[in-house]
């Protein structure tokens, strides 16, 4: 059970002058690595099945598990939120949107032990039942650092989809990749129609890495045949220091990545090899630094999502 937790709530207003509520996550921890637990730890505050939710001005400090974990929910405003956890500490994710929609999440700070935003929409065949998608989901100006994950994650939990995803303006450092997508056979699902925006990445693994071989399962009764279908998604005006290497797309045989567009990328790698690695991908791109790998090379065509030119998203003020 969450520190904070609600269900088939409407208009919840988590807010405060800048206070902060401590988790004191390490007894949890220390448990979770002795493998002494049965069950999984509670996250730090989550809202289940309701709308209308606004969380701001405040530190989350030490969560267990993850921080911010809004589920089934609609018209969730996440605004002025700053998130702290040791680096080393074990899932502590900053903001975990599973299967909502129509959220933003703004002006935020983050620095944890896992992804500091990861979109999820439920797990396996489970996910693929129940079919509650996340979409409309806008992220604008976070910032921070993780030692071992990415600054914005999709997945891998998506059986439900993922779709209508706008974030512009991530500074993100000392982490294992900038953006990620991860995702798995079993997972079935999509994601899609995503634009990624001004993202300044440094002393980072990868700049962008999406795989399809992040592969655990809740149970022996997924389908493995059950494939995620990944299509539209641009990144665009990434500037990247001190980044290992420059992206990592690895597809699925059967159901490659596609239509994925790449612009206005400019990446200082330190690797002489290696620098891009990609299997079962189809792409554009324009104006990337180091060249792309030939499976990103295709001639270029607009797939910017229709959603991403609106005022209305681009501002939440349908949020």
């Amino acid at each position: 059970m969450s520190l904070i937790y609600g269900s088939n709530l409407t208009d919840v207003i988590i807010t405060g002058d800048n206070g902060t509520i401590d988790g004191q996550g390490a007894r949890w921890w220390d448990l979770h690595h002795s493998k002494s637990l049965n069950y999984t730890r509670g996250p730090l505050l989550e809202i289940v099945e309701s709308e209308g939710i606004v969380i701001s001005n405040l530190t989350f400090k030490n969560s267990p598990f993850w921080n911010i974990h809004p589920v089934y929910c609609k018209d969730v405003l996440i605004r002025n939120v700053t998130i702290l956890a040791p680096r080393e500490s074990p899932n502590t994710d900053g903001i975990d949107p599973d299967s909502c929609t129509n959220v933003c999440i703004e002006d935020c700070y983050i620095s944890n032990g896992d992804d500091l935003i990861s979109i999820k929409s439920g797990w396996d065949e489970y996910g693929i039942a129940y079919g509650r998608p996340s979409s409309n989901i806008v992220i604008h100006r976070i910032a921070g650092d993780t030692r071992s994950s990415a600054g914005i994650a999709l997945g891998s939990e998506m059986s439900g989809g993922i779709s209508n995803v706008y974030v512009n303006g991530l500074v993100v450092s000392h982490a294992s990749a900038g953006i990620r997508l991860k995702t798995s056979r079993g997972r079935g699902g999509y994601m899609k129609d995503i634009y990624i925006s001004n993202v300044n990445v440094s002393n980072t693994k990868w700049a962008i890495e999406f795989t399809s071989q992040y592969g655990e399962h809740p149970d022996e009764n997924y389908d493995p045949n059950a494939l995620p279908d990944v299509k539209r998604i641009v990144i665009k005006d990434v500037v990247g220091w001190n980044v290992t290497r420059a992206g990592s797309f690895k597809g699925i045989g059967e159901l490659p990545f596609r239509e994925i567009l790449l612009a206005n990328v400019v990446l200082n790698v330190t690797a002489s090899h290696d620098i891009w690695n990609c299997s079962y991908v189809e792409g554009y791109s324009e104006y990337v630094d180091p060249e792309p790998c030939v499976e990103l090379q295709m001639q270029q065509k607009s797939i910017e999502p229709s959603f991403c030119s609106g005022e209305a998203v681009a501002d939440c003020t349908d949020i």
